[in-house]
């Protein structure tokens, strides 16, 4: 998997994917660092269409959540 890429799902850049942790997929971002989005928000309408700031103030959120050494996750309360 070290040679795969991933979609941002906030930027649209490439990203490089990070191990899946539960329920989550990790995305490391040369523009939002590292991050997890939830499966839920992939599959839930009103996430599926989100603008590029609504996921930038998703993450905002979830960094402020995150516990020191964690990476922040999105969930679709952070919407």
């Amino acid at each position: 998997m070290a040679d795969a890429t991933v979609i941002c799902p906030i930027c649209k850049s490439i990203a490089k994917p990070l191990d899946k942790t539960s329920d989550a997929d990790g995305f490391d971002c040369s523009r939002h660092d590292k991050f997890k989005v939830a499966d839920s928000v992939f599959v839930n309408a009103p996430t599926q269409n989100a603008s590029r700031e609504q996921w930038e103030a998703a993450l905002t959120r979830a960094k402020t959540k995150a516990k020191l050494g964690e990476w922040p996750c999105i969930r679709t309360h952070d919407f």
